[in-house]
């Protein structure tokens, strides 16, 4: 095996440490800045390496020894290695560094970043499910890191713990089942009150099977759902009266009610951070009426709502839109209205939702390029908010907003949603300078 020695000069935007010890460049799983290492060579390509750290011969401080066993294995963290605050850091780092090479931003000085508990922060989560006889049986956990295989988890230190309790049961409960080589995916769910687990099958289960997850899900005190097909032919097995997944905003005074495969946020105290200083941003006025696009369930829309006379939430998704409405009648909210409409569609170059004074954006990965390209210069929103989950696409769009509409970047700030992960989301604030 090939063994190599270097500086690790900095980081990427996965977390991987980059060094050139030959003058090749080399990506090396949990290094860090700073340090010497020894490395093996575990993948090669034309214009750079990878490897994993065989030992730190020089370490950083900012090394800590990570608190899970599974690291390095399971694929679902990537640096908990990394003393919490660093992590941070380099996130903040990241997204500075992506707002000036793609968009050709001056950020200046980033306002504090959102935070919360580092651990038992997760409520969502997609559980890979394999029958690997050599290894015991049935396999429950995520996948290993840069592969496919499952690392079969008793513990998850940053699944919120009502989920992470029910690990060590759920190997023995697909063992269980007839059909345990036809289950690949546990989806798992928590609201404030209820968890729910919903369990994808490409065979029917028998009546047995049936039985055994009804006892289980009884015993639990959990929702249990089964998927045969895509998430449209999702049903729920127990309880017969289905309660609502929920969760407040506002300390209680919004409630928020969520199906388990509604997109909702995974950090829950994150979330509620992130919608306070995006609410604050936003100086919301009794006349504003704000376009929320990208709406969701009515994460943003909800608490805006509150405190203007009009919000008006997009969504492409319908189920998503349904919910809305179902939120803002729940919460006796009536100046809060919901739209169908795909936000990525030459269709919007057309379209008029009316004035608008205020702009809220929560695109996924892909970005907001066809909001910020086509509907903003029409629109001229005084303030808009743009919640990213992919610092690259925020710079992409934040490029446009600037060149193109006349805006300034008025604050960023970094989001820690996924702490020991190298994701971040960020939260960004322009205002109309013409």
């Amino acid at each position: 095996m090939d063994r190599f020695e270097g500086y690790v000069e900095s980081l990427t935007h996965d977390g991987r440490g980059v060094t050139k010890p030959d003058g090749k460049v080399w990506f090396i799983d949990s290094a860090i800045p700073g340090e010497t290492v020894t490395f093996v060579k575990t993948g090669n390509r034309k214009a750079y390496g990878l490897g994993r750290v065989e030992q730190v011969l020089v370490p950083s401080p900012d090394r800590v020894v990570p608190a899970c066993p599974y690291f390095g294995q399971c694929g679902g963290c990537s640096l908990q290695h990394l003393e919490a605050n660093a992590q941070l850091r380099f996130k903040e780092q990241l997204l500075v560094q992506q707002m000036n090479k793609i968009g050709g931003v001056d950020v200046g000085a980033l306002k504090s970043s959102i935070k919360g508990p580092p651990w038992g922060y997760r409520r969502k989560a997609r559980l890979g499910v394999r029958l690997v006889p050599k290894k015991g049986g049935i396999l429950v956990g995520f996948r290993e890191k840069r592969n496919s295989y499952i690392t079969n988890l008793d513990n998850c230190m940053t699944l919120d713990h009502r989920i992470a309790r029910l690990l060590p049961s759920l190997n023995s409960l697909i063992n269980s089942l007839s059909i345990r080589e036809k289950v690949p995916q546990i989806e798992v769910a928590a609201g404030d009150r209820d968890i729910a687990l919903v369990l994808r099958h490409l065979k029917a289960f028998s009546t047995r099977d049936q039985e055994v997850l009804v006892n289980y899900g009884q015993s639990n005190r959990i929702q249990c759902y089964l998927q045969p097909g895509g998430t449209d032919s999702i049903w729920c097995l127990t309880p017969t009266e289905v309660p609502m997944l929920e969760y407040g905003l506002e300390n209680g005074k919004i409630k928020i009610q969520f199906s388990p495969t509604d997109f909702t946020q995974v950090n829950h105290r994150v979330n509620q951070l992130m919608v306070e200083a995006a609410v604050e941003e936003l100086e919301p006025g009794g006349q504003d009426r704000i376009l929320d696009l990208f709406c969701g369930v009515g994460n943003f829309s909800l608490p805006l709502a509150k405190r203007v006379a009009e919000v008006h939430g997009v969504e492409n998704v319908p189920a998503l839109v349904d919910r809305g409405m179902k939120n803002a009648k729940l919460n006796d909210i009536s100046n809060a209205n919901f739209e169908i409409r795909d936000l990525y569609a030459s269709s919007l170059r057309d379209w008029d939702p009316g004035r608008v004074d205020k702009l809220l954006i929560d695109p996924p990965r892909s970005g907001a390029f066809e909001v910020a390209t086509w509907l903003v210069p029409r629109l001229t929103p005084q303030l808009i908010v743009y919640v990213s989950c992919n610092p690259a696409t925020l710079a992409r769009d934040s490029r446009i907003l600037i060149t193109r509409s006349g805006y300034r970047l008025r604050s960023l700030r970094a989001v820690d949603m996924f702490p020991h992960t190298a994701h971040m989301e960020a939260l960004a604030v322009f205002e109309l300078s013409r």
